[in-house]
């Protein structure tokens, strides 16, 4: 194979490998008949990508890049007062058949690197690490300072996984979907009430206790009357 063709041939067949482990999945995946839907052979993905195990890594990242691309799209085109409607909306809430393919893989990939994370290097950090910055971008448009922002951003990650894991199991779409818009309106509440506390007049937390400074010997001492 020509060398400047080689490159070219690869990110295709990268792409219908990826397309290939969305539809069916990583249970029963073989090479012989991943080939074949590929319009290729088992021995020239070996030629491309050395072992099996790679080329399962490199499409797995190739589909979260898909994802993640997707994901910011939608978040950029929304106004900063919308972005945390719009990232919790577009986390695989949709339901598209195109959202449920990448939801089923990859929480089969999830449980598959819990047992085995030699298998899937860097996949249960990237789960969670490639995907937190997008929220707390959100919430940090909306002036929440970084603290609550990751944890707030921590919070709305893990419901709505949750969420679109009971739909998966279930199909009850309109129970599920309640919870989803409750959990749109408490975060939305906590922000406002929150409004936020950086906006007051700093003072350490000893200084606005005045409890906390009389116990460490730096409050005002009543001075004894002259006798």
């Amino acid at each position: 194979m020509k060398e400047a063709t080689a490159p070219h041939r690869r990110a295709e067949l990268l792409e219908r490998v990826a397309d290939y482990i969305l539809d069916n999945g990583l249970a029963e995946l073989s090479l012989r008949p991943l080939a074949a839907a590929s319009d290729t052979s088992p021995r020239m993905l070996l030629y491309f990508f050395g072992t099996k195990e790679r080329l399962i890594a490199e499409a797995l990242a190739r589909i979260r890049v898909r994802e993640q691309l997707s994901f910011r799209r939608a978040v950029a085109m929304a106004r900063p007062a919308d972005r945390i409607e719009s990232l919790l909306r577009d986390w695989k809430l949709s339901a598209t058949p195109r959202r449920q393919k990448y939801s089923r893989l990859f929480y089969e990939v999830y449980g598959l690197a819990l047992q085995k994370r030699q298998n899937f290097p860097g996949f249960l950090e990237k789960a969670v690490g490639d995907w937190l910055p997008p929220f707390k971008e959100a919430l940090a448009a909306l002036g929440v300072p970084p603290a609550p922002a990751q944890a707030l951003a921590t919070l709305a990650l893990g419901a709505v996984r949750g969420l679109h894991l009971d739909l998966l199991a279930t199909g009850e779409r309109r129970r599920v979907e309640g919870a989803y818009r409750e959990l749109l309106r408490l975060i939305g509440v906590t922000i406002q009430s929150r409004s936020w506390d950086n906006r007051r007049p700093s003072r350490s937390r000893d200084a606005a206790n005045p409890v906390r400074r009389r116990r460490h010997g730096e409050g005002p001492r009543k001075t004894r009357s002259a006798e």
